[in-house]
């Protein structure tokens, strides 16, 4: 039985997809990532801060991003993310990926939607 909020353990997926797509419009720190991830995700299950910081290090570690310390603005300072070649390269692997599934799931909707018309429950039990 799946719970409701969406299929358990499918909620990170896709994070570094848009983390990258974020980092691709401007830097940002874990903090406004997580707002925004937040923002446009509203309707699923909360966002794991641990999991977006944890992409954010693997994102680096793999040379996709990285980080430098803002001390400009008030308060302390805030590690801000940058996308890089190697980001961007992957941000269209994402993208193309995202595409090919978007297509098989435009398929499965329209099969369900499809069976779901045709489909009447049984009264013989």
């Amino acid at each position: 039985m799946v719970k409701e909020g969406g299929v358990p353990g499918k909620q990170s997926r896709h994070l570094p997809a848009f983390i990258l797509l974020f980092l691709a419009e401007q830097d940002k720190h874990g903090g406004a990532l997580l707002n925004r991830l937040t923002d446009v995700m509203s309707g699923h299950q909360a966002i794991d801060s641990g999991a977006v910081y944890r992409v954010l290090r693997d994102l680096e570690q793999r040379g996709c991003v990285t980080s430098y310390w803002d001390t400009d603005e008030p308060g302390p300072a805030k590690r801000q993310y940058h996308i890089t070649s190697e980001g961007i390269e992957e941000l269209e692997l994402w993208y193309n990926d995202i595409c090919h599934r978007k297509k098989n799931l435009e398929y499965f909707m329209e099969q369900y939607e499809s069976l779901n018309k045709n489909y009447s429950p049984r009264t013989d039990i």
